[in-house]
């Protein structure tokens, strides 16, 4: 009899366990936002710690030349640096290739300091991200991105390309932006080319979606990008910025099916930063529409970061049923972009991202290369849809920002916005009543 009293008790104990062990799994996962559920299980990547601090030069700071850069990473034993560079002219391979600017290794001293130089001329002019590697005997690991701006170096990939991409054929250029003259940004959207925040509602960034007129107005124009930097000076909930192509009253560029966008841009992969291109078909809240995701990146790697391994593509078709009731089935992918194309990251590199919304078929590209495709929700095949362009900094994806040993600072770079389409339309939606 105690035997089985036992018996019970353990199997009470079981059940009790793997029930408690789903419901942490279902805090830790949000149905809505799946895109969102990375390196959530309990000790993931626990080996990464911060230990790298730059001394030399400044994060987001400006260089030419031959530039010695100079470290600190405490507890640690070894180090290495990479950084993307353009083909060299006897390879073929249009992506460029990375380039181990330490090929011997960095013996860090006992205090952890550590340094290298890298001729920044040989290297593509505009954003450059340099990558460092540090590790132990213990196993510990961290990885640092310091994002630069090169003055002077190659230039390479730099504005709209005079080729057709692939989701555009049949389609004719509707609408572009090189972003080489003076920006056209302003707080609503209104008597400008682009809005500041989420038309309507919405703005979504832990770091807040920043006016363009503001002391700390987070948009400025740089040679051929349109450089948009997320900051936090001291006693403020930091800055950061999201531009739109339509005003708060509904009015400005809307692009109707079957058409083709895309967007080419760069950021830093650090914990809380998270670029986007998508679309969306309706502005009020609770109206039934359709947000395309054509990039979402997350940054971050070590326990309690998004670990992402490429970047999401994701539907959300808001508000919307099936005709029995049940929840409109949406679309989601996670793009391995370290396995294909240039074998290059997200941070690493500038990349482009594309989006055909057709008829009957919903298509993603990256680099010019299919990655995904989903039926066409009727609500994008029958509504017109804008774009939006952000750096969100933490926010609704729970992710934590920890930006302070980057100087609280960090940068994304948009090279250039096309879209193609059948025609223009001329197309506003009504202004919400007062």
């Amino acid at each position: 009899m105690i035997k089985n009293s036992f018996f019970r008790i353990y199997v009470i104990c079981i059940i009790f366990l793997i029930s408690f062990t789903e419901m942490i799994a279902q805090i830790n996962s949000s149905p809505v936002y799946a895109d969102f559920n990375h390196g959530q299980k309990d000790g993931e990547n626990a080996e990464y710690i911060q230990a790298i601090n730059i001394i030399t030069p400044n994060c987001c700071s400006e260089i030419t030349g031959k530039v010695k850069v100079e470290f600190k990473a405490s507890g640690m034993t070894y180090a290495k640096a990479y950084c993307w560079n353009s083909p060299l002219k006897k390879d073929f391979n249009r992506w460029g290739y990375d380039v181990n600017l330490t090929p011997k290794g960095i013996k860090l001293k006992k205090d952890g300091l550590g340094s290298f130089v890298i001729d920044t001329d040989k290297f593509p002019a505009g954003p450059m991200n340099i990558r460092i590697y540090a590790q132990n005997e213990l196993g510990q690991k961290d990885y640092f991105e310091l994002q630069l701006y090169n003055k002077n170096g190659v230039e390479w990939n730099q504005g709209i390309p005079d080729t057709i991409p692939n989701g555009a054929k049949g389609l004719n250029l509707i609408f572009s932006d090189d972003f080489d003259e003076e920006l056209s940004i302003s707080n609503d959207g209104r008597n400008a080319r682009y809005n500041a925040h989420k038309p309507r509602f919405g703005d979504f960034s832990g770091w807040l979606f920043s006016n363009s007129d503001g002391e700390y107005s987070p948009f400025s124009q740089i040679d051929t990008y349109l450089k948009i930097s997320a900051r936090k000076p001291e006693g403020t909930k930091g800055n950061t910025g999201l531009i739109a192509s339509v005003n708060m009253d509904g009015e400005g560029f809307w692009v109707k099916a079957p058409c083709y966008l895309e967007c080419r841009l760069t950021a830093q992969s650090a914990p809380g930063t998270w670029p986007a291109f998508w679309t969306i078909t309706d502005l009020d809240q609770g109206s039934p529409g359709d947000e395309l995701d054509i990039v979402e990146a997350y940054g971050g790697v070590g326990q309690g970061n998004p670990n992402h391994p490429g970047y999401s593509v994701t539907s959300h078709f808001w508000s919307q049923n099936n005709p029995d009731g049940s929840k409109k089935k949406e679309y989601s992918k996670v793009i391995p972009i370290m396995e294909i194309g240039g074998k290059s990251y997200w941070s690493t590199t500038f990349h482009t991202y594309g989006l055909y919304i057709g008829m009957e078929e919903t298509i993603y590209y990256f680099d010019d290369m299919e990655v995904f495709r989903h039926p066409t929700n009727d609500v994008s095949r029958n509504k017109p849809h804008c774009f939006l362009i952000n750096y969100a900094i933490g926010g609704i994806s729970g992710w934590p920002i920890d930006l302070e040993r980057y100087g609280n600072g960090s940068d994304m770079y948009v090279d250039f916005v096309r879209v193609f389409a059948t025609e223009k339309i001329n197309y506003s939606l009504p202004r919400p009543q007062k």
